[in-house]
């Protein structure tokens, strides 16, 4: 993934480094106002995928002006923007998840949490046996 990173960070004019995405491994980068990571899931046919998200990282348009925290922005996709110049700057074939890849990534994320022993309800042995209807 260090690889992909240092290709993507050239074409975004930013250096990503070790960091995480949703408690998994990535490489992170700040650019553009958002926080940048670099992560690899698995897409249709268990091919490895590295996958680019952004969050909004500027505090501006997290917090109103006024202290409170009640903002309002308007969303813009850049994403089609950023997949052109992704497969411009570094050659290599970038594209917007379809449908069949996201359910992918779920069922691979599915499956972690499996080997992870699972999400699980959220009571004990003992709640469960004394209230078996919840």
């Amino acid at each position: 993934m260090e690889h992909m990173a240092a290709h993507v960070g050239q074409a975004l004019d930013c250096t990503f480094t070790r960091g995480e995405f949703q408690r998994r491994r990535a490489q992170v980068a700040y650019a553009l106002g958002l926080k940048l990571s670099l992560v690899r899931v698995r897409g249709t046919g268990r091919k490895k995928v590295a996958k680019l998200v952004g969050d909004v990282a500027e505090d501006g348009f997290l917090y109103a002006p006024d202290g409170s925290d009640q903002v309002e922005y308007d969303r813009v996709d850049i994403s089609a923007y950023i997949v052109d110049l992704l497969t411009i700057r570094t050659g290599l074939h970038w594209y917007r998840p379809t449908t069949e890849d996201y359910a992918a990534e779920q069922k691979e994320a599915g499956a972690y949490d499996d080997w992870l022993g699972g999400a699980g309800p959220q009571t004990t042995i003992d709640e469960e046996k004394e209230f078996p209807d919840r």
